[in-house]
């Protein structure tokens, strides 16, 4: 778990007069971080440190820099950015390519081993490694997948898995990378392995694992009901006859969001596995903050109420919701800005659209072939040159 081992503690008093008390002023912002698809191994796609880019300032947001990703023929992707150490790591079409965060400098690119080889990557930054699990995008029958550890400095391959499963879903926590998938059979195999240097740790054939992990705990199910492992150890946790394939873990690990057999949402208790409350609708693009659940609904984004799974608000988009993105008290859902407790438009905000993250006052997103980062106008962290370097 990083949500809470996260949370910013410094705050800064300055003595106004002699014998006066001393007044504390804002806290300093958090360094811009991340290291995980969804931010991280739970898979929130909430990021709880953000403080600058808010309701009340998104729409001050301005472009403070903009480069072109990598093109190649191909069938590969763009993937959405990874952020941390001061870089931003994205998937192009060649491979995997890392910028400065401060300034969009390139500074190095990893090419696939042959140019038509990567599909979409999945990726994450633990102990000074960019994990990266992807398939061949060029046949779905044999998906050839890889996995590979790269120096976060210079983008040196340090590691390589030599029989991973189909990367369906990848998860690193603990020290640990998680990797699980359905063959074109229907035969699923999940494989845990030790980030430093890739040594498998454990297996765990006929199950299916999902992308999150709440503490060091994942789920994974098969035609018998789940099970839950240690990613470290894969000592099973506890089982359940229920089939439950988990999208989400919430920021304190306590509650996993998982798809049934009915696809109903269902709040799993991560401690036993039994289930808090059940919701239909959609169940797999969703975001977690502790107080709400947002999911898309194909053009519309929902809050339900963490608690019950009662429905908040919904919020019709003029186009694809895609996943939703929470930050700030904001949440970015089909190319908009929402009030996160209300679903309110918020006013003034740039068209947004691809993959984004928001960190450190930073919005980065990846659309149409470009990377770019947008501040907040006057905040003092739009510093740099605008627009296409």
């Amino acid at each position: 778990m990083h949500a809470l081992a996260r949370t910013p503690a410094v705050v800064v008093a300055v003595v106004l007069a002699a014998g006066a008390a001393a007044t504390p002023t804002a806290a300093a912002p958090a360094p811009p971080l991340w290291d995980h698809v969804g931010y991280d191994a739970e898979d929130s796609w909430f990021n709880p440190r953000e403080n600058l880019i808010t309701a009340a300032t998104a729409g001050r947001l301005t472009g403070k820099w903009s480069v072109p990703l990598r093109s190649a023929d191909t069938c590969s992707s763009f993937s959405g950015p990874v952020v941390a150490g001061g870089r931003v790591f994205v998937g192009d079409l060649a491979g995997i390519s890392a910028y400065n965060a401060t300034n969009g400098a390139k500074q190095w690119s990893y090419d696939w081993v042959h140019s038509n080889d990567g599909g979409l990557p999945r990726m994450a930054v633990a102990d000074g490694l960019l994990v990266v699990g992807y398939n061949d995008c060029m046949s779905v029958s044999d998906p050839n997948p890889a996995l590979i550890a790269l120096d976060v400095r210079d983008g040196r391959k340090r590691w390589s898995s030599a029989n991973p499963p189909p990367v369906g879903s990848m998860v690193v926590d603990k020290g640990a990378v998680l990797v699980s998938g359905t063959d074109v059979n229907g035969d699923s195999d999940t494989v845990a392995y030790r980030v430093r240097d890739g040594r498998q740790l454990w297996k765990a054939p006929g199950r299916r694992v999902g992308g999150s992990s709440a503490n060091g705990v994942v789920a994974g199910y098969a035609a018998d009901g789940t099970k839950a492992f240690d990613i470290v150890t894969g000592a099973v946790r506890w089982s359940v006859k229920r089939r439950l394939a988990t999208e989400a873990a919430t920021p304190v690990s306590d509650v996993f969001y998982a798809a049934d057999d009915k696809e109903h949402l269902v709040a799993v208790n991560v401690k036993d596995g039994s289930a808090r409350w059940t919701a239909p609708g959609p169940t797999s693009l969703i975001a977690a903050d502790g107080t709400r659940v947002y999911r898309s609904d194909g053009e519309a984004v929902a809050a339900l109420d963490a608690r019950t799974g009662k429905q908040v608000w919904r919020r019709a988009l003029s186009r694809y919701a895609g996943q939703p993105v929470v930050a700030g008290g904001v949440v970015y859902a089909g190319g908009i800005a929402l009030d996160a407790a209300r679903g309110t438009v918020l006013p003034g905000v740039p068209p947004l659209g691809g993959d984004l993250v928001v960190t450190g006052g930073v919005l980065y997103q990846s659309n149409e072939g470009s990377l770019s980062a947008y501040t907040i106008s006057g905040s003092g962290r739009s510093a740099g040159r605008t627009g296409t370097r």
